[in-house]
């Protein structure tokens, strides 16, 4: 008799420890996705700045011209301009 009730107890208990097994694996497998979403979600705001980081170095660019790095050349670096040019026709 006393053989029966310590199979009872170890099946009850491999029963229990299955159970919370599998409730810990649910868990775990919620917080995985939840971590995959926040991450996607992070990846695609990365890219939207980057994006955007691009569009402004080339608006940026495009602002700056050939007159504005000739003036300040110039002006800050002491350049001297020119003082006299040959052209070259091809």
């Amino acid at each position: 008799m006393s053989l029966n009730i310590n199979k009872t107890k170890l099946n009850i208990a491999l029963i229990l420890g299955v159970v919370v097994l599998s409730i810990l694996t649910i868990s775990w497998h919620h917080q995985i996705y939840l971590l995959y979403t926040q991450s996607k979600r992070i990846e695609t705001r990365n890219h939207q700045l980057i994006a955007l980081h691009k569009q402004l170095l080339i608006e940026q660019s495009q602002t700056t011209s050939g007159s504005a790095i000739k003036a300040k050349a110039l002006k800050i670096l002491k350049m001297q301009a020119p003082k006299r040019q040959r052209e070259l026709s091809l």
